[in-house]
């Protein structure tokens, strides 16, 4: 697992002056460990952002319990085990949290990110279903009738006996929810697969 640390020397000594609290000591660590450590963590959460925050996090609680490493012992397997613990905490949080979500799915369509390449088209599907059984009766009439029908807008609104600009409403609306629930129940599926697979 830690492969690409191998060549980096354990540095027992700057090791142990930051356990004594000396910051350019820290500093030095930080340095030495950061470009691998993150490449490690966005294997993890496939976000660079995110994986950037764990890092920073990551050196934070290294610098916190200072006083409970011990010298003696590889610098490198203790420094993983707690980027790959924060990791997980981080993805179940995630999961469950709609305002950390929101940053994650603001970052995620900055890349261009759509919800069908979140999830198999199976999990698409499903997800598909239960975003229309979401929706207001009058407006899941409007998309069966013009997205799965072929309707015009013209036409359905003669069936329905509503205006024009009334369908073209719904409609619009009704492809925002549909997006917005796969969008964020693709990110929630994803963000448990990637915390139940860190192990």
């Amino acid at each position: 697992m830690y492969k690409h640390m191998d060549g980096i020397p354990s540095g027992e000594g700057l090791i142990a002056r930051m356990i004594e609290g000396d910051e350019s000591a820290f500093t030095s660590i930080y340095r030495q460990y950061h470009s691998a450590l993150y490449t490690y963590l966005l294997r993890i959460c496939k976000i660079p952002s995110l994986a950037e925050d764990l890092v920073h996090d990551v050196f934070l609680k290294v610098w916190e319990i200072r006083h409970r490493i011990d010298p003696a012992l590889p610098f490198t397997g203790y420094l993983y085990r707690i980027a790959r613990n924060h990791a997980f905490k981080t993805l179940k949080k995630l999961a469950y949290d709609e305002v950390l979500q929101e940053k994650v799915l603001e970052h995620l369509q900055f890349q261009g990110n759509g919800p069908e390449q979140m999830v198999n088209e199976k999990e698409y599907n499903r997800l598909f279903q239960e975003a229309l059984g979401r929706l207001t009766p009058q407006r899941l009439h409007v998309f069966r009738l013009c997205r799965q029908e072929g309707k015009s807008y013209d036409e359905a609104a003669a069936i329905l006996g509503i205006s024009r600009n009334a369908v073209k409403k719904h409609m619009v609306l009704s492809m925002r929810a549909i997006h917005n629930y796969i969008y964020r129940q693709g990110l929630v599926i994803t963000l448990l697969y990637l915390a139940q697979n860190i192990f």
